[in-house]
């Protein structure tokens, strides 16, 4: 069984690839799952499969890009391919995260506020009811009036678009084919990426220290997160405290409680958060949420202050 999550996951190609080549295809009882790092990941790059089938290219020039979401206005990689576009249409609910290399913003609408489907990570899909009418008119509103100007034809309502969406993806497919497992489908070769430069020693521990060996970063990404949530004070109770999850073993080894203020540094790097004892976490690991990792490197010391 392969199970992949977080970046570098190539929306499950890169996994497919490796089910690939172990032979998965032919032996029954193997899986291979891609876990998405937010919601709705799945069914998003399920979406862009049908859209495109082609691999993915590096394209130089762009005639028109169109950003749809927070997340995707807020991500650097989408900031650089923003800048090889000659016009840039960006769907989203914070005006500053496009303003300055967006030619066009559209109001985006917040999930209570739209009809529409989202998919879990068991790839079953759940329908979502509007709850807030939303001060403007919704992004497929936007965009099919927006669309009619170059005379194409998109519907307005979500479950036009829903039913389109489903009509591909299930087209070929019978009711006791639709589940969890599917075909993996045929790619290139993959070309792992450069390898990683080397290192700085770790910082030497100061007078009165002592050093009782480094932990590997985890570094996770709350379930609820985003430019929505870091944005909007009525949802600041789901941020992710200021803290270092340690186990046990680990937090003895160094005199640590919960709820006593650390230091975790690493390569000259260092933040200063409050330690959380977790039982269930494994030796060898310090759990701390993307947002306050900060330029940690993947070792890490954790100190007493």
């Amino acid at each position: 069984m392969l199970i992949w999550s977080g970046p570098g996951g190539g929306g499950g190609a890169r996994i497919a690839e490796l089910a690939h080549d172990l032979g998965f295809e032919d032996r029954p009882g193997c899986g291979a799952f891609h876990l998405p790092a937010t919601p709705n990941g799945r069914g998003a790059a399920e979406a862009w499969s049908v859209a495109a089938d082609q691999d993915e290219i590096d394209v130089e020039h762009v005639k028109l890009l169109v950003v749809s979401g927070d997340d995707a206005a807020a991500a650097p990689s989408v900031r650089s391919l923003a800048e090889r576009a000659d016009k840039v249409i960006v769907v989203t609910m914070f005006h500053e995260l496009a303003g300055g290399w967006a030619d066009l913003i559209l109001p985006a609408t917040a999930a209570l506020e739209r009809d529409g489907t989202t998919m879990n990570l068991e790839a079953r899909i759940q329908r979502l009811r509007r709850a807030v009418l939303p001060p403007c008119p919704d992004e497929l509103a936007w965009i099919s009036k927006l669309a009619e100007r170059f005379d194409v034809d998109i519907s307005p309502h979500a479950a036009g678009v829903f039913a389109e969406l489903a009509d591909r993806l299930f087209r070929d497919l019978s009711l006791d084919e639709i589940g969890l497992h599917a075909p993996l489908p045929a790619r290139h070769a993959y070309e792992p990426p450069p390898p990683a430069i080397p290192q700085a020693p770790a910082m030497p521990a100061a007078a009165g220290e002592h050093f009782v060996g480094e932990l590997r970063l985890q570094r996770y990404q709350p379930l609820f997160s985003g430019p929505a949530v870091e944005r909007v004070p009525e949802l600041s109770f789901q941020r992710p405290e200021r803290e270092v999850e340690l186990s046990a073993a680990d937090a003895d080894r160094r005199g640590i409680s919960s709820g006593d203020a650390v230091l975790v540094r690493s390569n000259g790097t260092s933040v200063e958060l409050r330690a959380r004892v977790n039982r269930k976490l494994v030796d060898g690991v310090a759990r701390v949420a993307a947002e306050h990792a900060a330029d940690l490197h993947p070792s890490v010391e954790v100190l007493k202050s």
